[in-house]
């Protein structure tokens, strides 16, 4: 039997019989020779003269598949093929007529699906006059099987997800996702994009009875795992994994559950990260075979990720990584000592490794740390040095306690200082809160432990935390300052130190300095004031929340008040509705951004109503015109003469001559008399005047 470039040479050289031979052969295995079918069909399709052929090949092909239509893919390849011979011009059918012919072929090829009788009814396939007709009505029909209510189907971006709705007025279906609901999608599209899932799909179980998978899940992570990864057909990466579990673990069970489920002997583990791939072998033995053989072949890099991964695996296997990572450490020691060094410390646990690691510590330590990437090896080397060198030791740890980035290792060097020697750890520490800048990870560890430990807290002063306020804007710390500003919250550190370890004095010296620090966010440093001022009372500013204004100004103010309340807030929230109405909030702009607008005008109908409470009106009958005050028209006289209306904060308008009496121009005018001198906007007048502003 020919391939299908040869067919195409047969087709057009416009040898038929010989076409005809290769179809008729190919019919003896017409799934694998699905497409020679098909090419031929069409081929004879364009030829004119050819379509009584045609015409008996499909007839050939009906006696011949459909007695073997009880294999799905062998009715599905008949079906496919009587579609292109009905395109083609064939007209097949049989006693019952081409109707029963039709309906049987495409039952046959989707068996199970309820679905069809209700959607040759609704494209009224009984009604057409012609096999062609029918096909296109039966074609019409066709597209929509696959998208039954409850088929469960997968899509890239989307994930898994179930079909709840078919809506043929509209051409779409309507998908349930796990992370979105009701997402209508055209049904061309879902044609391409939807990926069925099979009964028994790791995914279509879990859109149809999560509870119970999530049973499964947690009894057996091993073979849960399995599962998931025979119904994938494939590898998975660890971040695919998780995925598939969204929903039936919280963050912490999958934690749990992935630490159990890679334990497997038979799970292997490639590469690092949630992009690492996760295969599942036939067996515990097959499984270790292709490790062995990936770590022959993997770079230096990748053996270490391979080693960390299954070193509980079995001894044998354990041993043989381990004596070939030890063959690598005694190549590098000379040119790279801290990646040898690195690779000692990891496989050492293991026993007898070829490699010693006490045998590896310099007498000068710094240059080898400073060099070391791993953390584990850092604290390792410590370890090794202070046992090598005892009396050495405490320089080297109050050295390195300023350069080392991981809190983890800061905090064990300082144990091991407290144990080694008090006063060298004393001295660090105090060295540490008077220059932060030389240690900043370590400062910032210091504050965090602060927070808990009140004799880490006694040592803390204003000073302190004026540096741990720079510390906000100290690059070198990256995320942590994010931590550092944390500490200025309500229940943070700098709260606690004031509620129960600040003198008075010291409180005062912290306002300032909450003061001098713009960095920090207003509703931080207000937070922090007002619990200074409720612990010592004696900081409060006395301040008058009463203010004077006009009652044109009053006016203006309740009258924006009510448009507020009784107008734009209605209108917008009726716009919140409508936005609302339009569905999926993630991506609805106009709802978020009504939501926002929401907030605005809220906010701004609490600050009118608070002002309002504390507004006083002006009186021009009751303005004391002996002195200068609120509500007085003031001559000055100097180089020049001018007018001054000293009124409210919301009747100032200086183009107008009109200042708010709160103002600091204002204030150096306030009290003064007629005669008295005084100091307006930089220049010397004379007070020449003063009577009611009307």
């Amino acid at each position: 039997m020919t391939n299908g470039i040869a067919l195409g040479k047969l087709l057009s050289e416009q040898r038929y019989d010989e076409v005809e031979s290769e179809f008729r052969e190919a019919l003896s295995d017409p799934v694998a020779n699905q497409d020679l079918l098909l090419q031929a069909a069409r081929g004879l399709a364009r030829v004119p003269r050819e379509k009584n052929r045609l015409q008996a090949l499909a007839g050939v092909a009906e006696a011949e598949l459909k007695p073997r239509a009880s294999d799905a893919r062998i009715a599905l390849a008949r079906w496919n093929l009587l579609k292109e011979a009905v395109r083609g011009g064939a007209t097949p059918s049989t006693a019952d007529g081409f109707h029963r012919l039709f309906e049987d072929a495409i039952g046959a090829a989707y068996p199970g699906h309820a679905s069809l009788a209700t959607l040759l009814g609704r494209f009224k396939f009984r009604e057409a006059k012609t096999p062609a007709e029918g096909m296109l009505r039966m074609e019409k029909a066709e597209k929509w099987l696959p998208f039954e209510v409850g088929r469960c189907f997968t899509m890239p971006g989307r994930g898994p997800g179930k079909v709840v709705e078919t809506n043929y007025a509209l051409d779409s279906v309507r998908v349930d996702f796990e992370k979105v609901k009701g997402i209508a999608i055209p049904i061309g599209v879902a044609a391409k994009s939807l990926v069925p899932l099979p009964d028994g799909h790791f995914l279509s179980e879990k859109l149809k009875d999560a509870p119970g998978l999530r049973s499964i899940v947690l009894g057996d992570p091993a073979e849960s795992l399995k599962w998931l990864l025979g119904s994938a057909g494939k590898s998975l990466t660890v971040s695919e994994v998780k995925d598939a579990l969204y929903g039936l673990l919280s963050e912490e069970e999958w934690t749990s559950w992935w630490s159990a489920a890679k334990k497997h002997p038979q799970v292997t583990v490639n590469g690092s990260g949630k992009n690492a791939t996760v295969e599942w072998s036939e067996s515990a033995g097959a499984a270790e075979g292709a490790l062995l053989t990936r770590f022959a072949k993997a770079p230096l890099k990748e053996k270490l990720d391979l080693f960390r991964k299954n070193v509980k695996r079995s001894p044998e296997v354990t041993a043989q990584l381990a004596s070939a990572l030890a063959d690598e450490a005694r190549k590098l020691a000379p040119s790279d000592p801290a990646r040898a060094f690195e690779i000692a410390v990891l496989i050492e646990r293991t026993g007898d490794a070829g490699v010693s690691t006490p045998d590896m510590v310099p007498d000068e330590p710094l240059p080898l740390l400073a060099s070391l990437s791993d953390r584990v090896a850092r604290e390792r080397l410590l370890e090794l040095f202070v046992a090598k060198r005892p009396a050495d030791a405490p320089r080297v740890l109050s050295d390195w306690f300023f350069k080392e980035e991981d809190v983890r290792t800061i905090e064990a060097i300082d144990k091991r200082l407290a144990e080694l020697d008090p006063a060298v750890r004393d001295w660090t520490l105090e060295r540490l809160l008077k220059s932060p800048r030389q240690g900043p990870r370590a400062f910032l560890w210091y504050a965090q432990r602060a927070q808990s430990d009140e004799t880490f807290r006694s040592r803390m002063n204003v000073q302190t935390f004026g540096r741990l306020l720079d510390a906000i804007t100290w690059d070198e710390l990256g995320a942590g300052r994010t931590k550092v500003r944390e500490m200025f919250d309500r229940t943070g550190l700098a709260a606690i130190w004031l509620m129960r370890q600040a003198s008075s004095e010291e409180a005062r010296g912290f306002i300032e300095a909450l003061a001098r620090h713009q960095e920090l966010e207003h509703h931080r440093r207000d937070a922090l004031v007002a619990a200074a001022e409720m612990r010592f009372p004696e900081l409060r500013k006395a301040e008058e929340e009463t203010f004077l204004v006009t009652p044109e100004a009053i006016e203006a103010k309740r009258q924006e008040l009510e448009r507020i309340v009784k107008v734009e807030i209605p209108e917008n929230t009726k716009g919140i509705a409508l936005a609302a109405a339009e569905g999926d909030l993630s991506e609805n702009f106009e709802y978020k951004a009504r939501r926002d607008k929401q907030q605005l005008l809220s906010a701004r109908a609490g600050k009118l109503q608070t002002d309002l409470g504390h507004a006083r009106a002006l009186d021009p009958r009751t303005v004391d015109t002996s002195e200068v005050r609120p509500g007085a028209r003031v001559t000055l006289r100097g180089a020049t003469e001018r007018t001054v209306v000293l009124l409210g904060p919301w009747d100032s308008s200086p183009d107008a001559g009109i200042y708010s009496y709160l103002s600091e121009a204002a204030k150096a005018l306030l009290g003064k008399r007629p005669g008295d001198e005084a100091e307006f906007l930089g220049e010397r007048f004379t007070v020449a005047a003063i009577e009611p502003w009307r």
